[in-house]
C-alpha cells in the first residue's frame, strides 16, 4: 500500500471546478494517500486518524499537485548548441541550415544512436522534470522521420515510461516530410502504417501533426489527423507557430483534444477553439529561444478556450525541463495571472492529455503532489529561474527530494 499523510501544509492548492476558487486553496492542511490515491485534502483539524501510516511534514510549505506537461519531444540523440550560438548572432534560418543546423541535424544525430544511447538521453530528461516538479509528460517521437524509426522511438518511449516513475503520456508526431523520400508516398505510408501500427501495438495515445511551411501542408494534415481518428488516437497539431495555415481551425474541425504554439491567429478561431474544447497548449520557450511572438494567452481566455503550458522540451528551439519557468513567462509575457498559470500546468494540462486523475489532489485524485520552498503560489512563478520544488511524492511515494 501507498500511504502517506502529509501534514503541516501552510497553503494548499486542490484544483477545483468551483468558479470562484479554481484553485482550491486550504490553508493549515492536510492529506492523506490511500493506496496512492487521494482520499483526504483539507483543513488539518479535520484530517481522520491515520495510526501507523508513514508521515510527511510539510514544514509549514506550499503543497500542489504535481505538475502535467503536455508538451515535449522527450527522445532524441546529438547537441544543438552550435545552432543556439549561430541564433544568438543574429544568422537566419538558411545560415543555421549550411551550417548542419536545423531538425535534419537532431534526425542524423537519432537515427545513429543505439536505443539504448536514447533511453539514457530520455530517463536523465525525466529526471531533470522529476525534480521541477513534474510528475506527468507528454512524450512525442518525432526524430526519425521514417515509419520504422518513428515507431522505435516510440518504443524507447513505452521502455522508458516502464523505468521511470515519471508518467508518460506517448504521441506519435509526424514532424516533417524526410527530404530523401517522395512526399506524397510517404504521407500515404505515414498514414497507413505508421498510426495504425502504433495504435495496434499501443505505443501512443495520440497523433500530432506539426503543419507550417516546411513542415506539412494542411491537405496533408487533414490525412493523417483523419487516420490517427480511425485509430481512436487522440488527435493534435502543431498550428500557426511561424504562418497561418488554418491547421487551429482544421484542428476544432476534427475535434482535436489539442492545439500547440498559436503564434500566429486568426481573428475567429479562438471561438472555435473553445466550441471545440480543444485545449491550447502555449509554449512560451520556443517563442523566446526563437524571437517569435508571444501567444495571445489573453485573447483566447477571454474567447473561453481552455489553456495549457508546455515546455516544449526539444533540442532546438526550446531546451528546457522547467516547467515552472514557463509559468513565471506566462505571467510575464503572455498576459497569464497567477492562478491562470497553475490551472494551466495542472488541470488543463492534465485534461489535454487525457489523465482526469492527475492535476488535482481531491477526492480519488492520484497521490502526486509537490512541497515547495514556497509559502505562496504566486511565488513559484515569481521566483523565476530557481528550481523551488523541494519533494516530490508520486502516487503516494515520495519519489525526489532535494539533498
Amino acid at each position: 500500500m501507498n500511504d502517506l499523510v502529509v501534514t503541516n501544509i501552510g497553503e494548499l492548492l486542490t484544483i477545483n471546478n468551483h468558479a470562484g476558487d479554481r484553485l482550491g486553496i486550504v490553508h493549515h492542511a492536510a492529506l492523506l494517500l490511500h493506496d496512492g490515491t487521494v482520499v483526504f485534502a483539507g483543513a488539518e483539524r479535520d484530517l481522520p486518524a491515520a495510526p501507523g501510516i508513514e508521515r510527511l511534514d510539510a514544514g509549514g510549505a506550499l503543497v500542489t499537485p504535481g505538475l502535467v506537461d503536455p508538451h515535449a519531444h522527450l527522445v532524441f540523440a546529438g547537441s544543438r548548441a552550435n545552432e543556439f550560438d549561430l541564433r544568438s548572432q543574429g544568422k537566419g534560418y538558411v545560415e543555421i541550415q549550411q551550417a548542419g543546423g536545423g531538425i535534419l541535424s537532431t534526425v542524423r544525430a537519432t537515427r545513429a544512436a543505439s536505443d539504448e544511447e536514447l533511453l539514457t538521453g530520455t530517463l536523465a530528461r525525466l529526471d531533470r522534470f522529476l525534480r521541477a516538479g513534474v510528475t506527468v509528460v507528454e512524450a512525442k517521437s518525432g526524430y526519425d522521420l521514417t515509419v520504422e524509426g518513428e515507431l522505435r522511438l516510440l518504443e524507447v518511449l513505452k521502455t522508458a515510461r516502464a523505468r521511470h516513475v515519471v508518467d508518460l503520456a506517448p504521441t506519435l508526431l509526424a514532424h516533417v516530410p524526410p527530404p530523401d523520400a517522395d512526399r506524397d508516398p510517404f504521407v500515404r505510408r505515414f498514414a497507413s502504417e505508421a498510426i495504425p501500427q502504433a495504435a495496434a501495438r499501443g505505443l501512443c495515445e495520440a497523433v500530432d501533426v506539426y503543419c507550417d511551411t516546411g513542415a506539412f501542408t494542411l491537405a496533408e494534415t487533414r490525412t493523417l489527423l483523419e487516420a490517427g481518428a480511425r485509430a481512436g488516437l487522440l488527435l493534435r497539431v502543431h498550428a500557426e507557430q511561424f504562418t497561418h495555415t488554418g491547421a487551429a481551425d482544421l484542428a476544432a474541425t476534427l475535434g482535436a483534444r489539442s492545439v500547440e504554439h498559436l503564434e500566429q491567429l486568426a481573428l475567429d478561431t479562438p471561438i472555435r477553439l473553445a466550441r471545440a474544447g480543444t485545449v491550447c497548449n502555449l509554449l512560451p520557450g520556443a517563442a523566446l529561444t526563437l524571437k517569435l511572438p508571444w501567444p495571445d494567452a489573453r485573447r483566447l481566455l477571454a474567447a473561453g478556450c481552455r489553456v495549457a503550458l508546455g515546455t516544449d522540451c526539444n533540442p532546438g528551439s526550446s531546451l528546457t525541463e522547467s516547467l515552472p519557468l514557463m509559468m513565471s513567462l506566462a505571467c510575464m509575457q503572455l498576459g497569464m495571472s497567477c492562478e491562470e498559470a497553475w490551472l494551466a500546468v495542472t488541470r488543463e494540462a492534465a485534461h489535454a492529455v487525457n489523465r482526469p486523475d492527475s492535476g488535482r489532489l481531491t477526492m480519488g485524485a492520484r497521490g502526486d503532489l509537490v512541497i515547495w520552498n514556497a509559502a505562496d503560489h504566486r511565488e513559484v512563478p515569481q521566483h523565476f529561474g530557481v528550481p523551488l520544488a523541494r519533494t516530490v511524492v508520486v502516487r503516494g511515494r515520495v519519489a525526489w527530494t532535494e539533498a
